[in-house]
């Protein structure tokens, strides 16, 4: 049974593109998740370096009253963000896995 079945006009496309043209949709889509993982390292990464800690110590920091309030709006925003940033990136490697176990 096929992973990926192409319609005809998306196949042509990928066909001028060169290879099979199933593989080379998981190809790019693959590409495509590793590329949208590298941006939400990077915005972690902004996140961790503008606080100078990772997000659990962050977040314990937050708990304890010793970033200030944790509803000022600024901190609640970067809570947010931090926290959404790493579960997207959890969801991200869990479908780029579950895609890499098909293909190989």
């Amino acid at each position: 049974m096929p992973i990926l079945t192409l319609a005809s006009p998306m196949r042509e496309i990928l066909e001028k593109i060169g290879g099979e043209p199933e593989g080379r949709a998981l190809e790019l889509l693959i590409a495509g998740i590793k590329e949208t993982l590298k941006e939400c390292e990077l915005e972690l990464l902004d996140l961790e370096t503008r606080y100078g800690f990772s997000f659990d110590v962050f977040k314990a920091k937050l708990e304890s009253g010793e970033l200030g309030s944790e509803f000022s709006y600024d901190i609640e925003k970067d809570a947010m963000k931090w926290e959404d940033l790493i579960t997207e990136k959890k969801n991200w490697i869990d479908i780029l896995k579950r895609i890499e176990v098909l293909v190989t």
